[in-house]
């Protein structure tokens, strides 16, 4: 006699309809509308975001005022 196997039945993949594109079409910086190069930010707000003026989100720091007329004092030599 034939022994029957305990096979579940395959389970049924769902048709994937929320996906996020991983390409951003702009920069993530507020109002910034140019294409992103680096980490979705455009090459002027990745600066800022590697300074510490953006947060990842693209959104200012909390002592932005503070940072951004340190990294000027730097950049102006």
């Amino acid at each position: 006699m034939a022994e029957k196997k305990n096979n579940p039945a395959p389970e049924k993949q769902m048709p994937i309809n929320n996906v996020v594109s991983l390409v951003a079409n702009k920069c993530t910086a507020e109002g910034c509308k140019a294409k992103p190069h680096r980490a979705s930010f455009c090459d002027e707000h990745y600066m800022w975001f590697k300074e510490g003026l953006l947060t990842l989100e693209g959104h200012k720091a909390k002592d932005f005022d503070k940072k951004y007329h340190a990294w000027l004092r730097r950049n102006a030599a």
